[in-house]
């Protein structure tokens, strides 16, 4: 669309004309429109010719004098050339109005087409009806083919306000066919680069090209020559992040149907390309996603190799690369360095929030004698804080209804044991919630559970004090002594049972041949007498050990609850320093109970 925005630009201009034909050069672009038709242009037809024409001006300058109440062409065609591949798209009944200093008030087509040859994959297709508003040709020109001044920072400017578009269809021959239903965006915007986009474009294709024709893999030690080029085109894609903003759109109902080319698997195999398909209801980013912001993929279905899923929703939000390519850039920029020396955690780019929602997986079985394997997963949900060098200081994981089959195989004896007690698939979930208190310097642990459906599930919370900012250092050893200087100051944990003690005694009671009854009272002697004699005399041995006796007695819930004596907590010093592992009972108070 961008470059379609420009190319639609320069044939214009006339006061009430028409032009047989017209062809612009920009670089790899190659612009020809027919049947050009001027309307309320200040300039007259030998000054529009000269825009086109070209001359000393840049393209941008030449842009920012094209004014016209109306400009329309029968036909539009560019030709975008990448060493032997070349793009041919086409659009017909072109019309444009309200043309003010090289911006589009707005602009409409009703279809066009596509045709790239010359390359591996040849392929074509059919675009459907295209409208947009305020588009900003003389932008888009500064940014193809124009460079910032060293040390300058030029602002975003939008180019390309709002562009809809009804439908899109290609047909790549032996490879397949794709098609994608309405589309739009807006609020695109972009900024004059470092290097102009079309030499970055161009510095991509030519490594690609390169790549391609060689056909060998990167070598282990590759020369000076190398190094650098791979640098410079490093830092050609990192500027994209810098000078592009895609703001807000939407894609409606992508369809994918054809072969995973042999060259992207395994080319040396053998093996029959694999056949794939694969539908998506919506794809949108910023104000068209939840939360006006990130990038959502809705009604993700896929089918291939004899498998086949679905997933609701899959997005993102709260993220940002900018700290990731700003520590690429500076790398990039200066000499080589040693792998050793470089700082990782420069590289880590915030996270924000990760979610899937509605994932089934529909599988060949493993074994000819096995059941066909079924896999799902109700939610998936990563979300971190604030960073700090890279590491989040608070982090929330949702695991919710992950459901697995339990498959027996050789040298698996536990898979056999659960199948023995009717455990055919499992149903988990689990959740980790922790944040850290700057004011306080406290990490709270909030809740780490883990559980199946049917099952058990445990809970822990708690509290660690003296949790400095040392913790988040980038240096290792000063980190280290940070987490050593750490204190547990209070911690809870609750243990549900829902089955899986009923099912276990009764696995062991049949492998033993004795009576489930039988083997539980004995379990719960084995507590009491056992925990008994390890942990001491102790008012809290004896606390603990009678609730757990009494839940291997009655499996119900088992609650305990720990808090250090100290006000400042009980370090890691304290722990060392213990000979005894039963003194650490005189430095907590502790309340354990069964129910």
């Amino acid at each position: 669309m961008l470059l379609t925005g420009f190319a639609l630009a320069c044939p214009a201009a006339a006061a009430d004309f028409e032009i047989d034909a017209l062809n612009l050069n920009v670089g790899p672009l190659v612009v020809s429109a027919s049947k050009v038709a001027v309307k309320g242009s200040p300039l007259d037809r030998a000054a529009f010719m000269a825009l086109a024409d070209g001359g000393s001006d840049s393209a941008a300058a030449r842009l920012k004098q094209l004014n016209a109440a109306e400009i329309t062409a029968a036909e539009l065609v560019y030709e975008f050339t990448f060493g032997a591949e070349k793009q041919v798209t086409r659009y017909r009944d072109v019309r444009l109005g309200d043309i003010r200093e090289g911006r589009i008030g707005r602009g409409e087509t009703p279809s066009g087409t596509f045709e790239s040859s010359g390359g591996t994959y040849p392929s074509k297709g059919v675009i459907g009806q295209s409208n947009g508003e305020n588009i900003d040709l003389r932008q888009m020109a500064r940014v193809f083919t124009e460079r910032a001044a060293p040390g300058s920072n030029e602002p975003m400017t939008v180019i390309v306000g709002r562009f809809e578009q009804a439908s899109q269809s290609f047909d790549m021959g032996t490879i397949g066919k794709m098609s994608m239903g309405r589309s739009s965006m807006r609020d695109v915007s972009a900024k004059v680069g470092a290097t102009p986009l079309s030499e970055v474009l161009g510095e991509i294709a030519d490594k690609a090209r390169a790549l391609e024709k060689s056909g060998a893999a990167p070598k282990d030690k590759p020369d000076a020559a190398e190094i650098e080029t791979s640098k410079r085109v490093g830092l050609s894609v990192l500027s994209l992040f810098d000078s592009v903003d895609l703001g807000s759109g939407e894609m409606r109902d992508f369809t994918l149907s054809g072969i995973v080319p042999p060259d992207v698997e395994q080319p040396k195999s053998g093996a029959a390309p694999q056949r794939i398909e694969v539908k998506i209801s919506r794809i949108a980013n910023g104000d068209f996603a939840p939360g006006k912001s990130g990038y959502v993929v809705e009604g993700l279905q896929f089918a291939g190799g004899g498998a086949k899923g679905l997933i609701d929703s899959i997005s993102y939000s709260g993220y940002s690369f900018s700290s990731m390519v700003k520590a690429l850039q500076e790398d990039l920029a200066k000499p080589l360095a040693n792998l050793d020396a470089i700082e990782w955690r420069r590289y880590v780019p915030t996270i924000g929030t990760i979610r899937l929602t509605g994932l089934s997986v529909d599988a060949p079985p493993m074994l000819p004698s096995s059941e066909p394997i079924k896999i799902a997963l109700g939610t998936f949900e990563l979300k971190a804080g604030e960073q700090l060098n890279g590491i989040p200081t608070s982090l929330a994981l949702t695991i919710d209804k992950l459901v697995a089959p339990i498959t027996e195989g050789a040298g698996n004896p536990a898979a056999r044991d659960m199948i023995a007690m009717g455990i055919r698939s499992l149903d988990l979930s689990a959740k980790l919630d922790l944040a850290w208190d700057a004011v306080r310097n406290e990490l709270a642990i909030r809740q780490i559970a883990f559980g199946g459906e049917g099952l058990a599930r445990f809970n822990l919370s708690g509290t660690l004090g003296n949790v400095t900012k040392d913790l988040f250092a980038s240096d290792i050893a000063l980190a280290q002594v940070a987490a050593l200087g750490a204190t547990a100051r209070g911690l809870n944990a609750r243990l549900e049972n829902f089955g899986l003690v009923e099912k276990l005694i009764a696995n062991e009671a049949r492998k033993a041949g004795r009576k489930p009854e039988e083997l539980r009272q004995q379990f719960a002697m084995i507590a009491s007498l056992g925990l008994a004699s390890i942990l001491g005399p102790s008012d809290a041995a004896k606390t603990l050990t009678a609730a757990v006796a009494r839940f291997a007695a009655k499996p119900g819930t088992l609650t305990v609850e720990a808090s250090a004596k100290s006000a400042s907590g009980l370090g890691l010093a304290d722990v060392i320093a213990i000979t005894d592992p039963t003194e650490i009972l005189d430095k907590i108070d502790l309340k354990a109970q069964a129910q």
